[in-house]
């Protein structure tokens, strides 16, 4: 009986991988659930051969780890699909779904000094205990029209796995360290791109990806409610470097205005400094609309 329903659920994963669009709702189902019992996001049919952090590479052609999927669907609106990468990202009903291994493509100190993608901590820098990065099975479904919350809003410290997805496809983590822990004496085990592992070897970025964005107006992901979030400054709406500034934020980094990608205006979050965490962080302690959800 177990050998059949293992078929099944091979059978429905070769049929939906087919597929040059995204999930239909009931498709979807169906994927969430195996993905609760078989771990499938780790697959050749959802985001590639699970990595193994001693044969670790970069692909060149991707610029993701050589193995793993990078694949957004067609029908994603563009400042996604053509921006997005690392990961497997659709379209289900109202939300966008993301899939992803969580895996930089980026040298690291948490690959492990027998990988080929270890790199030393620089000086300053401090290891954070025997923690290692390890290949997760991250499955984010976010609203695709997101809508401001005024009142009663979410906070980003209410047990999320991540509040959100940066542009190569890595882990956003709130603005709180571990128990015990403070976020600002913690930046002292980032690696060299700002990013380190927790216990379970997720590894995720409180603060700016350094291969993404560095302290400009580059786009860094989308958060859980569905906002995008940038660096330190802010486009203006322009293409020019010269125009951009860093702009007047709310207490959770974010404002209202136009930008390159949303030439209409769109509320945002910025990186920048967080009262909470005593450092720069990618978002505050709350959203600004109605987050999602994220399973690992």
């Amino acid at each position: 009986m177990l050998a059949a329903s293992i078929s099944i659920v091979l059978f429905v994963l070769s049929l939906t991988n087919c597929k040059t669009k995204s999930d239909s709702d009931d498709e979807n189902l169906l994927l969430l659930a195996a993905v609760a019992s078989q771990r499938v996001c780790a697959n050749s049919a959802f985001t590639g051969t699970t990595v193994v952090n001693s044969t670790a590479t970069l692909d060149t052609n991707t610029d993701c780890i050589t193995g793993m999927t990078s694949s957004m669907s067609s029908d994603l609106p563009a400042w996604i699909r053509n921006n997005f990468k690392c990961a497997v990202g659709s379209v289900s009903g109202s939300n966008y779904v993301f899939r992803s291994q969580n895996i930089p493509n980026n040298k690291s100190y948490y690959f492990g000094s027998n990988s080929p993608m270890y790199e030393a901590l620089g000086s300053g820098q401090k290891s954070a205990g025997n923690n290692q990065i390890s290949s997760q099975c991250l499955v984010y479904s976010i609203p695709s029209s997101p809508s401001e919350k005024l009142t009663n809003k979410t906070g980003t410290q209410s047990g999320y796995v991540s509040v959100g997805i940066t542009v190569n496809g890595l882990a956003i983590f709130n603005n709180a360290a571990a128990p015990g822990d403070t976020l600002a004496s913690e930046v002292q085990t980032f690696d060299q791109y700002n990013g380190h592992p927790q216990s379970s070897g997720v590894y995720h970025h409180h603060s700016q990806p350094l291969n993404v964005s560095n302290n400009n107006a580059n786009l860094i992901g989308i958060l859980l409610d569905g906002f995008p979030v940038y660096g330190q400054k802010c486009d203006n709406g322009t293409a020019d470097p010269g125009n951009d500034t860093i702009p007047t934020v709310d207490s959770n980094h974010g404002h209202t205005s136009a930008t390159v990608l949303f030439p209409s205006g769109i509320y945002h979050y910025h990186y920048g400094n967080d009262t909470t965490a005593g450092t720069n962080t990618l978002i505050g302690s709350q959203f600004h609309g109605t987050p999602g959800t994220v399973s690992n």
